[in-house]
Order: structure tokens, then sequence, then C-alpha cells
């Protein structure tokens, strides 16, 4: 029976309707909710930016957050680059996505989940979901059939394909 669902979450349209219903089973079957979101790494610095500006996330961080900021900042350095303007764009990328998974998370109560647990990863959408699937020991994994990246996934195939295509568990993809 399944006991643990891992909802990808991405603030999209159909990883909302994804979040929800991973929610509802979680409420009605009993089961443990983690919601996972996988940050925007692969988006340019000025599509980032424009996007944390407009949701009103960039801010100068304070006490604990800027602590927060600048661990979250040096462990994304693989994947942004060394260069010490990637600075603004990885505080950007990490507000966006603690953003997400706190709306995400707040919706999920609202809809009766049980057990909501959250995590921020950096790395390739597919790899990540299908690592965080096998770490929190999901049985069922929800995806979105289409994220943010539109026209990326077109063209690299999508990332729910992806992980249906490897995954050893249960994945539900909603539209």
């Amino acid at each position: 029976m399944t006991r643990k669902i891992l909802v990808a979450y991405d603030g999209s349209d159909n990883s909302r309707r994804a979040l929800e219903l991973a929610s509802e089973l979680s409420a009605k079957l009993e089961m443990d909710l983690t919601i996972l979101h996988v940050m925007m790494h692969g988006k340019s610095a000025e599509e980032i930016l424009r996007l944390a500006e407009a949701e009103h996330i960039v801010r100068e961080p304070a006490g604990d957050a800027a602590e927060k900021l600048r661990m979250t900042a040096l462990n994304m350095r693989e994947h942004l680059g060394r260069d010490p303007a990637d600075a603004e764009r990885v505080r950007a990328v990490s507000a966006i996505g603690d953003q997400l998974v706190a709306e995400a998370q707040t919706m999920s109560h609202e809809l009766g989940a049980r057990n909501v647990r959250t995590m921020v990863r950096s790395g390739d959408y597919a790899e990540e979901i299908l690592e965080a699937a096998k770490e929190t020991g999901a049985d069922m994994v929800v995806v979105g059939s289409r994220g943010l990246g539109l026209i990326k996934g077109a063209l690299l195939g999508s990332v729910s394909m992806r992980v249906a295509e490897r995954a050893y568990r249960t994945v539900v993809t909603v539209r």
C-alpha cells in the first residue's frame, strides 16, 4: 500500500494541479506528503531576476535568512559557475524556491495533507525528482505534465516523461 507521496512543484499551473491531487490523496488515504522544488538553475540571470522582482521576492536578507542564502549560494556554485557576479542570481533562485515551497506547503495544509515536508534542490529536474523519491521512500511520485520550461521540455523531452520512464515506483502525471 502506498504510504508516502512525493510531489514536484515549480509554481506552474500543471504543478499546482499535481499538488492539489497529491494533497487530496494524502488527506484521504492518510499518506505522508513531501513537496519538492528543483531550483531553476538553467534559467538566464535576467529571466530569474525578472521573475523574482515581479513576485517581490528579492529583498536584502537579514540575520538567519542571510546565512541561509549564503549557504545556499555556496552549495549552488557548482551549478551556476564560479563568477562572483552570479551571487545575485543565486540569491534570487534561492528566494524563489523558498517562496514556492512555502506557498505549496500552505496550500497542501489547507487541502488537509498529512505530515507535509518540503525539499528544495538544485540540479537536473528529472534526476533530482528521482533521487528525492528514493531518499524519502516515496511510493508514489506526482508531477505535472509540463512545467515552466515548455520550450526546453519540447526539445529535450519533458521532465514528467523522463521520470515516468525511469522511476521504480508509481508515477502520476497530472494535466
